[in-house]
């Protein structure tokens, strides 16, 4: 009897994403990859790819997800400009 087989998995597609980050990453960078993880940030979930650059230092690169872009920042009222105050012209 054949063993049961398994339905896709949504890992399949995000580790291969994931993996994909980590290539980039160690492309661009040329430091030795630490570690990789999804991490959720504004609202989205991103790649954050741990590495050490050339000189030991202990980096992190924040890469997103392909297909998915960040929801629109939409402006504050605090954001417009508003005159200078008394002690700062």
């Amino acid at each position: 009897m054949a063993p049961p087989r398994e339905a896709p998995r949504a890992r399949d597609y995000n580790g291969s994403s994931l993996s994909d980050a980590v290539r980039r990453v160690q492309r661009s960078t040329g430091g030795q990859i630490l570690g990789a993880e999804r991490v959720p940030f504004d609202g989205r979930d991103i790649n954050r790819v741990k590495y050490m650059d050339g000189r030991g230092r202990v980096r992190y690169m924040d890469d997103p997800q392909p297909g998915r872009s960040a929801p629109p920042r939409v402006p504050r009222p605090s954001d417009a400009q508003e005159p200078p105050r008394g002690d700062n012209p």
